[in-house]
């Protein structure tokens, strides 16, 4: 039996239409090279956020933006939220940075303390924001954001915000402020919420001396002529974005109506595309159990020591494939139909 990997937060309902077909009309004219949709891109974009294109700079993914711009500014110690992700401990690692952590408590909701966030920041070199976080799928008010990025700037540190699964919340825009900070930086990608990964396109948006600081390190020559073309036709598409963005409240609340009562389970949902299932006994060998029923499953230690797991709403069927491994892991032998 294949496992199923219950770890990808890309869209439940694969490419938007309108970019699996800009890409079959942009496959007619792939042996030409040109930077006519990156231009196209950056113009709509900044239109879009209301600032200027010098603000924008495209690379092949937001991972490999994150660490060009971990090369560029070096710091020792990172600050950022508990849990993180294996994503964010793998560039931290390949950069031998000190991680330093400020806890989302499952008793606040997994919400940000920003007091402790900000006063944490004292002796790190960076911050990184995931907006939503990418691990519990909880989201930061814009208002709470500008206070970090207003009291990184008073102590010279960089803000990096991680806007991965932005789409999925519906953020107000942070561009306008984060391009007029000292150095502040937004990150996202076409990956998750559009469902382009395999296109590999990702952009940053900074202050224009920042921005032109890293831009020989991110050469937009990297990037296939179809990322661009696709990446606007996604963006465009306002009936994909509802479509998802209904589909993810229905199949959280079905998850969540199919655990509610379990046994030493508690189920929390977030409001991006991510539920927490705490297993209430703590640790014992809940990866095991997955890996025995051919899951491949993240999971995280909560404060209070209780194992926590962390699942991005898939398609319907994989959904309900989840809640029956959870419910058979928890004893609870009741048939769950689809």
């Amino acid at each position: 039996m294949k496992v199923i990997d219950f770890t990808s937060g890309s869209n439940p309902l694969g490419p938007s239409n309108k970019a699996r077909n800009i890409i079959r009309t942009r496959l007619r004219q792939i042996s030409a090279i040109n930077a006519d949709g990156l231009d196209r891109l950056k113009n709509y974009i900044a239109k879009k956020e209301g600032i200027d294109d010098a603000c924008i700079l495209f690379g092949c993914g937001s991972t490999v933006i994150l660490n060009t711009i971990l090369d560029h500014i070096t710091p020792k110690r990172i600050l950022i939220p508990y849990p993180v992700s294996k994503r964010h401990r793998s560039v931290f690692l390949k950069h031998s940075l000190e991680c330093v952590t400020v806890p989302l408590k499952a008793e606040e909701n997994y919400d940000l303390t920003i007091k402790d966030f900000c006063d944490a920041m004292h002796g790190c070199g960076a911050a990184l924001l995931p907006n939503p976080h990418d691990v519990t799928g909880t989201v930061i008010s814009d208002g709470d954001i500008t206070k970090i990025a207003d009291n990184a700037d008073e102590l010279g540190i960089s803000l990096l915000i991680d806007e991965a699964y932005s789409g999925y919340a519906s953020l107000p825009s942070l561009a306008v402020r984060v391009s007029n900070s000292k150095g502040a930086a937004i990150l996202r990608t076409f990956s998750t919420f559009h469902a382009l990964g395999g296109l590999r396109l990702g952009y940053v948006i900074g202050p224009p001396d920042f921005i032109n600081q890293i831009r020989a390190k991110l050469d937009p020559s990297w990037i296939n002529t179809l990322a661009p073309w696709a990446a606007i036709a996604s963006m465009k598409d306002k009936g994909y974005q509802r479509r998802t963005l209904l589909f993810l409240e229905g199949e959280k609340a079905y998850i969540q109506d199919k655990l509610s009562g379990t046994k030493d389970m508690k189920c929390s949902v977030s409001p991006s595309n991510i539920l927490v299932v705490r297993h209430l006994k703590g640790p014992g060998d809940v990866q095991k159990r997955f890996e025995r029923n051919k899951v491949h499953m993240n999971t995280f230690v909560g404060e209070d020591g209780n194992i926590c797991i962390p699942f991005p709403i898939q398609n319907h069927r994989l959904n309900a494939y989840f809640v029956k491994v959870v419910k058979k892991m928890m004893g609870v032998q009741k048939h769950v139909s689809g």
